[in-house]
């Protein structure tokens, strides 16, 4: 990493249910105060990479997200793209726009994420591929096979997926604008619906419509911002393309090779992170993360999360704003604003005392995506 790069503004809309607005609407508006948080003006912008939600990827047969947003937006700029990751997109667009900055190709790089998945009916609902016909559809049947197989290996218990989404929601309560911010107990958790045994409703995601927006800015323009800009300290990607067919495919996700490479890219280890946003679209991928970024060993997830360690008061605090559980379904983009909030000492009732290292990760398609984010003050 060569500190070229640094966040320099952040911003988002409310999230719910919002029939009455588009997601270009919110998209514009979190792209608005994103700006505004930096101290900066449209024409400043020279890069805009977008991470287009579930119910729009390519929109009118043939135009991409990031023009049609562009053309709303009012901008012009050099460089541009669109990356559909799923849950990946919002941190990998954020080292798209590094990269960008350290080749030359822009100086002010907005990254938005917006969707109206909660009111486009069918976002989350689809097929996947041949095994629908034996009922595998959404993002759930795939976790829910995950989780069953970790449950397999090693012993995990539903009171293990029980103290992640615990931890979220004691997290969310601190949050304003968190869509779950009401506490939940272990005997609610234990008699909550199941989705697709064994995930049971808590243990699932928000979905929901909203936006947000981060803005990646060249560090020899930080003396242009408004605050104290967020310093960038390593990235990563890897992915695994097998899929569910694989037989190793749920036993660790590609987190395990792209988190130990980025820790050395930044020079540091798991030990010096200080608060982390693990994308946690399902608890179990919480747990699994916790093992692969080696903040526990294989299988030790469930002890490790007990006793509320992840939770508000804990050693390590996970997903402090409630994450996709209980904040909101922010595609990613909400983890790293709060990681940025965290760092610059203004994330209010929740706020940590003088946290110096957040990691942010992002996991996205069948399993087969993931990206990583290290970030300090």
């Amino acid at each position: 990493m060569t500190g070229q790069a640094v966040i320099g503004g952040i911003g988002h809309t409310a999230f719910g249910r919002l029939p009455e607005r588009t997601a270009f609407d919110l998209e514009v508006e979190a792209a608005r105060r994103t700006l505004e948080d930096a101290g900066l003006e449209p024409q400043d912008v020279d890069g805009l990479i977008t991470d287009p939600g579930p119910s729009q990827g390519i929109l009118d047969g043939i135009t991409p997200h990031y023009l049609a947003l562009g053309h709303y937006l009012g901008l012009d700029p050099s460089y541009t793209g669109s990356d559909i990751l799923g849950g990946a997109s919002s941190a990998a667009i954020v080292q798209r726009a590094v990269l960008a900055i350290e080749a030359g190709l822009c100086s002010v790089c907005l990254c938005v994420y917006g969707d109206s998945a909660l009111s486009s009916p069918g976002s989350f609902g689809y097929g996947r591929g041949d095994d629908a016909a034996f009922g595998l559809f959404g993002a759930v049947g795939i976790h829910a096979l995950a989780a069953r197989r970790h449950m397999h290996l090693w012993g995990t218990r539903e009171e293990h997926l029980a103290a992640v989404a615990i931890a979220a929601r004691a997290h969310a309560a601190r949050t304003p604008h968190a869509q779950k911010r009401d506490l939940l107990t272990l005997d609610e958790y234990l008699a909550a619906d199941s989705i697709v045994e064994p995930l049971k409703r808590p243990d699932c995601c928000l979905v929901s419509d909203g936006a947000a927006a981060v803005l990646v800015v060249a560090a020899e323009r930080a003396a242009d911002l408004r605050h104290k800009p967020t310093r960038i300290l390593g990235h990563g990607q890897a992915s695994s393309l097998s899929t569910w067919s694989s037989l190793e495919h749920f036993d660790e996700l590609p987190a395990a090779r792209c988190g130990p490479e980025t820790f050395a890219r930044a020079g540091i280890s798991a030990a010096d992170v200080d608060v982390a946003m693990l994308y946690d679209c399902f608890t179990i991928v919480v747990l699994m993360q916790l093992e692969d970024y080696g903040f526990c060993g294989k299988g030790e997830a469930g002890a490790f999360v007990t006793e509320g360690r992840i939770g508000p008061g804990g050693e390590l605090p996970v997903n402090t704003s409630g994450g996709l559980l209980a904040e909101c379904y922010g595609g990613g983009m909400m983890h790293v604003i709060e990681a940025v909030r965290q760092l610059r000492g203004t994330a209010g009732d929740r706020q940590l005392d003088t946290p110096e290292i957040a990691l942010v990760t992002g996991h996205g398609l069948g399993m087969n995506t993931h990206s990583t984010l290290i970030l300090a003050n």
